[in-house]
C-alpha cells in the first residue's frame, strides 16, 4: 500500500473516531450527568456545556492527532537533521520505533517507506563515508609514492648531469656515453609518468570523453606482437611468456595505442609483483559476438582485498619502500581504457595459485 493511500484510511479513521468521541462525551453528559441537576440548569446553560465538551474532545483529539501524525515527523526530521550532519548513528528514540517483536508501532507504520529509505541512505552514507576515508588515505600514499619515483629518476639524471660538467675529470667517450643514456633512460620514466597523470586528468575531465579511433583489424596479431615485444624487456627477463589462440586471426574494432596500452599494462602487472621463473599465458578466445583476452600468470597470487582494490585510482599494491615502476594509475587507466572500448575486464584470483585476467571486447 503506498504511502498517500495509507495517510488517508489512517486520517478518515481518525476523523470517525474523533466524531464517535466527540458524540459519545456529549451523549454520556446529555443523558447520565444532567439529569442529575436537570431543575437547577437553563437550556442555555445546556447548550453552553454541549459546546464546552465538543471542544473539549476536539482540544483532545487533536492531541492525539499530533502525537500520531507528527510524532514521526518529528523524528524522521531529526533523523534528517543527523544526516545532514554527517552522522550516521542511529537518532535517539530509535528503539521506540520498533515493538519487542521487532516490527514498526502503528504510528511508525505509516511512514514506513520513509523509515526504510531513510535507514537505506543512512548505511549508503556511511559506506561512502569510510571509502571516501580510505580513498583519500590511498590518495596520499600515492602523492609520496609518486613524487619518490619522480624524485629517484631526477636524481639519477641531476647527478650524472653533475658528473658530466664536473672540469675536474676527463671522462672517456664509453663513460661519457654511458652517463648520458642512463639519463635519457631515466627522462624517459620521468616522461611515463607524466603521460600517466595526464592521461588519468583527461578520464577524469568533467564529461569523461576520451578521443577513441577505432580501426578494425587482427587482434591475433596485434597481440601477439605485444607479447613479443614485452619479452625483449629488461624487466622480463627470467620470465616465460606464452601465447595461445583458438583462431589464426580475429577483426575487432579497437584503437592500436590504447590498446597496446591495455596490454603491456596488464602483462608488466603480471611480471612486476611476480618472482622471476614465472608463466605468463595470453590466450584469445573467440566468440561470435565478442572476443576474449585471457592474462594467466602461476604466481603468487593476490589477496581478496588486492582484487577489490586493484582497479582504483591511486592504489599502487606496493609501499614507498618497495621499488616498483608504476604510478598506481596502470590498472586504473586499464579499467577506464577498456571502459571506453565497450569492454569489460574480470579478475580470478587466489594467494599461491596466480592470477587470471578477462578482458572482454565486442568485435564490433
Amino acid at each position: 500500500m503506498r504511502i498517500n493511500t495509507r495517510f488517508t484510511l489512517h486520517l478518515a479513521l481518525g476523523i470517525i473516531l474523533w466524531i464517535l468521541f466527540s458524540g459519545l462525551c456529549i451523549l454520556i453528559s446529555l443523558e447520565c450527568i444532567l439529569p442529575l441537576f436537570k431543575k437547577s440548569v437553563s437550556e442555555d446553560y445546556e447548550n453552553l456545556l454541549v459546546l464546552w465538551i465538543f471542544g473539549f474532545s476536539t482540544l483532545i483529539c487533536i492531541a492525539v492527532f499530533g502525537w500520531y501524525f507528527g510524532g514521526p515527523l518529528g523524528f524522521i526530521m531529526n533523523w534528517i537533521q543527523q544526516l545532514s550532519q554527517e552522522s550516521y548513528t542511529q537518532p535517539n528514540g530509535f528503539s521506540k520505533v520498533y515493538n519487542r517483536k521487532g516490527k514498526l508501532r502503528m504510528r511508525f507504520m505509516l511512514y514506513q517507506e520513509v523509515l526504510q529509505y531513510l535507514q537505506s541512505l543512512s548505511t549508503k552514507l556511511k559506506a561512502a563515508e569510510i571509502e571516501r576515508a580510505q580513498v583519500e588515505q590511498a590518495k596520499q600514499e600515492w602523492i609520496a609514492g609518486i613524487s619518490h619515483d619522480l624524485k629517484t629518476p631526477l636524481t639519477y639524471i641531476t647527478g650524472y648531469s653533475t658528473l658530466l660538467l664536473n672540469e675536474q675529470y676527463e671522462w672517456s667517450k664509453e663513460e661519457a656515453h654511458s652517463f648520458i643514456q642512463e639519463i635519457a633512460d631515466k627522462g624517459s620514466h620521468m616522461e611515463e609518468l607524466i603521460q600517466d597523470l595526464s592521461l588519468v586528468i583527461q578520464l577524469n575531465s568533467t564529461d569523461g570523453t576520451l578521443p577513441i579511433h577505432k580501426i578494425n583489424q587482427d587482434i591475433v596479431e596485434f597481440t601477439k606482437r605485444i607479447v613479443a615485444n614485452i619479452s625483449n624487456y629488461p624487466q622480463a627477463d627470467g620470465y616465460k611468456l606464452h601465447f595461445q589462440t583458438d583462431k589464426a586471426f580475429i577483426n575487432v574494432d579497437f584503437d592500436t595505442k590504447y590498446m597496446q596500452r591495455i596490454l603491456q599494462n596488464i602483462l608488466m602487472n603480471s611480471i612486476i609483483h611476480n618472482p622471476p621463473n614465472t608463466d605468463v599465458y595470453t590466450k584469445i578466445i573467440d566468440s561470435d559476438q565478442h572476443v576474449e583476452i585471457h592474462i594467466v600468470d602461476n604466481g603468487v597470487g593476490m589477496t581478496p582485498d588486492i582484487q577489490d582494490k586493484i582497479f582504483q585510482q591511486y592504489y599502487r599494491g606496493t609501499t614507498t619502500d618497495t621499488s616498483s615502476e608504476g604510478t598506481g594509475l596502470g590498472m586504473a587507466i586499464v579499467y577506464k581504457l577498456i571502459q571506453a572500448h565497450r569492454g569489460t575486464i574480470a579478475l580470478e584470483s587466489e594467494l599461491a595459485k596466480g592470477a587470471t585476467f578477462i578482458v572482454t571486447f565486442p568485435k564490433k
